[in-house]
């Protein structure tokens, strides 16, 4: 991930959120669309255009120019549209965003919903073109889908590390209040502990002074 990607999804998450990775499609799903458009809708009618004086006498070179722009607007705007359908992987959650023209959607899902992730291959050339299927499935039977992704296993192994980190939160935190109890009933028992000699020793102390008293001359016990 380069500073240009970083700072332009950036927009996308929250403000105290840091872009870590992005998962795109892969880039053969653009590169077979563009294909399929210059052939069936610049090269060919070009090509009819040029050899075809037919052609040329209906349609107004103008009108042939307006065509053409028009195709190659789409053509840009297919290619930002595969830039922006993509996986945004923060420290905290992943964001699946779709975007067209005029709409834009977001969803996200926080690592510790995360049930597990479905990585699937279809065919051979899939896995020379390394082009894999993404499925996240979040704990409450939702889940997203990537398809066709080109995907950086660094950002998947940096989901997993982190869904263990947030499972053994609760964990450490249920061994701090055990160990915050111990602590506490520990100084309860030695405070008895230390009260209860303190009382002892006072005791034997009065009954060497009332053993002593007793063994005086004309000492009487008056209790």
């Amino acid at each position: 991930m380069n500073k240009y990607e970083k700072l332009f999804f950036s927009k996308f998450i929250p403000e105290w959120s840091e872009v870590k990775y992005i998962v795109h499609e892969h880039m053969i799903v653009i590169l077979n669309r563009l294909i399929v458009m210059f052939w069936l809708f610049v090269f060919v009618p070009t090509f009819l255009y040029y050899l075809s004086p037919t052609f040329q006498y209906k349609i107004p070179f103008y009108f042939f120019e307006i065509y053409l722009i028009i195709i190659y607007i789409r053509i840009i705007y297919d290619i930002f549209n595969w830039y922006n359908d993509a996986w945004i992987i923060t420290e905290s959650s992943v964001i699946d965003l779709k975007w067209a023209l005029f709409h834009i959607k977001v969803n996200s899902v926080s690592f510790e919903n995360i049930e597990w992730i479905e990585v699937d291959q279809d065919w051979i050339i899939d896995s020379i073109l390394w082009k894999w299927t993404l499925t996240i499935h979040k704990i409450w039977e939702e889940f997203f889908i990537l398809k066709e992704a080109k995907i950086p296993f660094e950002a998947l192994d940096e989901i997993e590390k982190i869904r263990e980190e947030k499972k053994e939160e609760p964990e450490k935190e249920e061994k701090d209040k055990f160990e915050l109890i111990m602590e506490a009933l520990t100084w309860v028992v030695n405070q008895y502990l230390e009260t209860s000699t303190w009382i002892k020793k006072k005791d034997e102390e009065k009954k060497s002074i009332e053993e002593k008293a007793k063994e005086k001359k004309w000492t009487i016990d008056l209790r």
